[in-house]
């Protein structure tokens, strides 16, 4: 019986939050599906961090969305207001957070457009509120975008040798990433 790869059990536990954050937004769970998402976000940018640096911070969720998400992609946001995002979600399950409070960042507010246009009503709603400074995201765009960067991730790892080193060397200690108990 041969053991998964590193590799494979990398992109096994990428698939996770992929698979499971589509399935909360197939079942209608907006929110859990976002903090999931931010979260993923989150664990995947800590894998960019020397391999002497025990903690992460924000600077490699940055990093991350920067490199993945938004350099490939056409989206309203920056790094920057995704991690306040993250921040106001995760931390106290609002829009608001402290870049959004100090004016560095945009709130962001999610919808679900389901392909369809929105109505007139809610168009322009949107519309006076973004131009308060609050910016508007369809979740399956951010769904759409993430699982995209999650592929250019795995992908990068493959073609990068000191990358996938890095990653690799953190990804051990992953939950679940064991393939065998010692």
């Amino acid at each position: 019986m041969s053991h998964p790869t590193s590799q494979q059990i990398l992109s096994a536990r990428v698939d996770e939050f992929t698979l499971s954050t589509k399935l909360l937004l197939d079942t209608k769970h907006m929110l859990p599906a976002l903090v999931l998402l931010y979260t993923a976000i989150d664990i995947l940018g800590s894998l960019l961090r020397p391999e002497s640096e025990t903690d992460t911070k924000g600077e490699y969720f940055k990093k991350w969305v920067d490199d993945y998400m938004i350099r490939h992609s056409k989206v309203a946001f920056t790094s920057e207001e995704l991690w306040g995002a993250r921040c106001g979600l995760l931390h106290t399950h609002t829009a608001a957070s402290k870049l959004s409070r100090q004016g560095k960042a945009r709130q962001l507010h999610y919808f679900r457009a389901h392909g369809v246009p929105l109505p007139p009503v809610e168009q322009h709603a949107m519309q006076v509120l973004l131009s308060q400074g609050r910016l508007f995201v369809d979740v399956d765009a951010l769904y759409n975008t993430f699982d995209e960067g999650t592929r250019r991730f795995l992908t990068a790892i493959q073609h990068d040798a000191t990358l996938e080193k890095r990653v690799l060397h953190h990804s051990k200690h992953l939950f679940g990433s064991w393939t065998k108990i010692s």
